[in-house]
């Protein structure tokens, strides 16, 4: 299920990038970045968080683990979506001057 929530974001990233690109925005791709690791920082892992048992006995790994996964695979994978779209900028920049 994570994993999933991984690659959805990573689409959707792609995507804020390409709209970006297609209907000319000013709006800086590293701000992109930015948004998606303030999202995997802070909001996302709060969803995958287990539910506190009633009996008052409540260990903080599972909270701990889930977090940690967020903040590593959500910066790998955000900085490597980032890095991609700038090859494919520079790929169709590329070939758009040729012609």
């Amino acid at each position: 299920m994570i994993l999933l929530v991984f690659a959805g974001t990573s689409l959707l990233q792609l995507a804020l990038y390409f709209l970006s690109y297609r209907m000319k925005w000013k709006f800086p791709d590293f701000l992109i970045l930015i948004i998606f690791l303030v999202l995997y920082y802070a909001f996302l892992p709060q969803f995958f968080y287990p539910e506190p048992r009633r009996d008052g006995v409540n260990c903080g790994m599972p909270i701990l683990a889930i977090t940690m996964v967020f903040w590593i695979i959500g910066t790998i994978a955000g900085v490597l979506i980032h890095f991609l779209w700038k090859l494919i900028l520079l790929f169709i920049k590329k070939h758009n001057t040729v012609q």
